[in-house]
């Protein structure tokens, strides 16, 4: 009933953790804290199960639970000390705060922190000669049987031979209902070895991990039969996605009135989320006008003074639900009616003013935009908004990147975790547009408060200027 798992392991590396820092800082209390102790047993208690938090919050954070993290002896060590640095400062701020004769027994602090480190530093030592074993083993190879001799299962063998997946997949067999003379001996010298009645049987005495469908998704009713015959023994069973820019990260299945249904797309910052984001919108939008009203008012004067045309600089852009509305930005260009904005603008592009592009490399053209988040068209925070198609190279941005229109699922940003991550400056090649929508959708699909805060602070602190801002 028990099968190695990647996921075990991690979990198992977790919890040797966490017994570690109990241990150490138990036999350490034991040797080297004097009596009476400096502070009561619920400070204690409290102190330990903070700093185990912090450890273990900081270790998640740097994804360091990975079977790969504990066969690199850089990782191996480098992260622990890391995770326990920010513990143990975290506590020892308390102790300050809080408990300051604590901070007098130096000798017995550090005697516990290495204590802690020893455990830590040892534990992964003994992580990565168990793992050596396990994979020796293959204990963490799982046994694959594909369903389907085609083409497709043909890719999916390619895949799975790869180096970085050889080590957690085998493929054992393939089979086909179809009769003889409709199916080949073998796929990528992978023998197709029966019917799905023959893979029951093989199943049935545990020699199957998974059951790979490789049948194209227009063949419904055949997987549908085929699901019910693979029904009663315990295997993991999947059907590969044809197209692989679909993306199911919120599905699941729901009810809806008494109908089951698979929920394959999910409404972001709904409810509580949604309530949040907004006061999130208008509370720093308030204090960014009041913080920069010196900038708005010498940056208008600026453009007054140096170039003919009015201040502001109005497009229609793509917001939120894909309707569309008008930016506000400090004009920066002499003015052209026949540019829609469609082809972005070049770094040498020569309408560009003298002081338009001071405001373009600080970012203060942009400031304006503050008014379209009181105006609840645009968020602090969001992916970028852009005119209606909107070209990269000579493809609308939609046609060239088919997950583009996820981006107006949420508002419209100022900025967002695509500009401090290089997206910056004109979108002039296929490459970058696909890079900056995956780090668009990565923000939807993992939004929270903290990384909201997160990505301002980056982009008051790095993001304003740089080579790709113009």
């Amino acid at each position: 009933m028990v099968t190695w798992t990647f996921g075990l392991i991690n979990r198992l590396v977790r919890l040797g953790d966490v017994a570690a820092l109990l241990l150490a800082s138990g036999f350490a209390s034991l040797i080297a804290w004097p009596a009476p102790l400096p502070l009561t047993v619920l400070q204690g208690v409290f102190t330990l199960a903070l700093g185990l938090g912090i450890y273990l919050r900081a270790m998640s954070a740097m994804n360091a639970y990975r079977v790969e993290h504990y066969r690199s002896i850089r990782r191996s060590i480098i992260e622990p000390i890391a995770g326990f640095l920010l513990a143990a400062l975290t506590v020892l701020i308390i102790f300050l705060v809080f408990v300051p004769p604590v901070l007098a027994l130096t000798d017995a602090l550090l005697f516990r922190a290495a204590l802690c480190l020893a455990g830590l530093l040892g534990l992964r030592i003994f992580a990565r000669f168990a793992i050596a074993a396990v994979f020796r083993r293959g204990l963490l190879r799982r046994r694959v049987a594909i369903i389907g001799a085609s083409d497709r299962s043909g890719q999916i063998i390619d895949d799975l031979s790869h180096a970085e997946h050889q080590m957690a997949f085998e493929v054992v067999g393939i089979y086909d209902d179809r009769g003889p003379d409709r199916r080949p001996e073998s796929v990528n010298n992978i023998a197709v070895a029966g019917t799905v009645d023959d893979l029951r049987r093989v199943a049935a005495q545990g020699k199957i991990d998974m059951v790979v469908v490789a049948l194209p998704w227009m063949a419904a009713l055949r997987i549908h039969s085929m699901l019910e015959k693979l029904q009663g023994f315990s295997a993991d069973v999947v059907i590969p996605f044809e197209n692989e820019d679909f993306r199911l990260n919120f599905s699941n299945v729901i009810r809806v009135g008494g109908m089951p249904a698979l929920q394959v797309a999910h409404r972001p910052l709904k409810g509580t989320q949604g309530l949040f984001k907004t006061a999130e919108d208008y509370l720093v939008a308030s204090i960014g006008v009041l913080l920069v009203s010196p900038i708005l008012v010498a940056a208008a004067i600026a453009i007054r003074l140096t170039s003919p045309g009015p201040i502001l600089f109005r497009q229609t852009r793509v917001g939120f639900n894909n309707q569309t509305f008008q930016v506000y930005k400090f004009r920066t260009m002499t003015v052209d009616p026949t540019d829609d904005g469609t082809v972005g603008t070049a770094k040498d592009n020569p309408r560009i003013t003298r002081i338009g592009a001071f405001l373009r490399r600080s970012s203060i053209d942009e400031l304006p935009q503050l008014f379209n988040v009181f105006k609840g068209e645009m968020s602090v925070v969001g992916p970028r908004p852009h005119v209606p198609n909107m070209l990269v190279g000579d493809h609308a941005y939609f046609d060239a990147v088919r997950q583009y229109a996820y981006r107006c699922r949420v508002k419209p940003g100022i900025t967002g975790w695509a500009q401090i991550n290089g997206a910056r400056g004109g979108m002039h090649s296929i490459e970058k547009a696909k890079k900056a929508v995956l780090f668009d959708i990565f923000y939807i699909e993992n939004w929270s408060l903290w990384f909201d805060i997160k990505i301002m602070a980056q982009t008051v602190l790095t993001g304003l200027f740089g080579r790709d801002v113009f």
